[in-house]
């Protein structure tokens, strides 16, 4: 039988080991340090999605090149637009073990939504990496050669002729409305939620024309069912060099932000900045890799590296020209 003064002692020292186990776990939590083996990759899109392929290939690439020794999992909060994503990281304030990838329509859906629990400004924004340029698609069978050319046919025929999309409140449809706005005519909107049906639509006629990335277009204009009429941007497309900017079409873009669809990683609010560091230099590594060069060329993106105060003055850049453009869609008929 054990004496009861071996029992406290023993008693003792367990209690005291507890303490010491909590205050390590206290100080681990307290002083902001990531934990490579615990970073979870936070999106707003399911399995396949535009944001969830962007995460995987980041993580695939750091892996490739010895950036990032463990897996980081994916994980989806895909409820509105990027508002359920932004509340998801919004509720792991001061945690650095939570990134996500967003892009612009986080912008987007947070002034378009005054009742949301949680927007960009909320979060603690790490770095921009990529410009996904937008291009103007149309059936080949199309008469326009230029967006010019569908821009004077819509003066013609106000409020007859379609363009197919996403949600009424996508970065398309939004630079559509400033462009209708500015060229002093109209036309419909045709929403889908998915890209095959979008396409679909478009390729039966049901619309005129799409805005979209590269990647939405490639397959169709390599089997000659689609042709690119106009770039978005200052800049022509290096896998389209004979199709004119809008600009060089003389088509007004005077309040349409230069990047329309960019994406970057954000951190939850309180990170600290050594975990903002910490991800900002393996991001800063990630897009000189030849691996990361490739994958932009292929998606038809542009490497667009931000951090800090530039950072934080590109998002309140967009917040501005986006806040008229969001006014434009709440005013339109749907």
């Amino acid at each position: 039988m054990q004496h009861p003064i071996t029992r406290g002692r023993c008693a003792a020292v367990l209690a005291f080991a507890l303490v010491g186990l909590l205050a390590g776990c206290s100080k681990k939590a307290s002083n902001g340090a990531v934990d490579p083996a615990d970073v979870q990759f936070v999106v707003d899109t399911g399995p396949g999605g535009g944001s969830d392929v962007f995460a995987r290939q980041i993580v695939k690439i750091a892996q490739q090149n010895h950036l990032v020794t463990h897996n980081w999992p994916v994980l989806s909060q895909p409820e509105g637009g990027g508002l359920g994503a932004m509340s998801f990281m919004k509720q792991q304030a001061s945690k650095p073990d939570y990134i996500a990838a967003f892009t612009s329509k986080w912008v987007v859906s947070g002034l378009n939504t005054p009742s949301a629990s949680a927007t960009l400004k909320d979060l603690t924004p790490i770095v921009e990496l990529a410009n996904e340029q937008q291009l103007i698609a149309v059936p080949a069978n199309s008469p326009y050669r230029t967006f010019a050319d569908f821009v004077a046919d819509a003066k013609k025929k106000s409020g007859q002729l379609v363009q197919v999309g996403g949600a009424f409140s996508s970065v398309d449809y939004l630079v559509a409305l400033k462009i209708m706005q500015n060229a002093g005519t109209t036309w419909k909107y045709l929403s889908f939620a998915g890209g095959g049906s979008r396409m679909t639509a478009l390729l039966r006629g049901d619309a005129q024309i799409m805005i979209g990335s590269q990647t939405d277009f490639a397959e169709e204009v390599a089997a000659g069912k689609l042709k690119i009429i106009g770039v978005l941007g200052s800049k022509r497309m290096a896998k389209f060099p004979d199709v004119p900017t809008l600009a060089e079409q003389g088509i007004s873009l005077q309040g349409v932000p230069e990047q329309l669809q960019w994406r970057g990683i954000a951190g939850p609010p309180g990170m600290t900045p050594a975990a903002v560091a910490y991800y900002r230099d393996i991001f800063a590594k990630l897009v000189k890799t030849d691996d990361w060069k490739k994958y932009m060329d292929e998606e038809g993106d542009t490497t667009e590296f931000a951090s800090g105060d530039e950072l934080k003055q590109r998002v309140a850049d967009f917040t501005d020209k986006m806040t008229p453009l969001v006014a434009l869609l709440k005013r339109s008929p749907k």
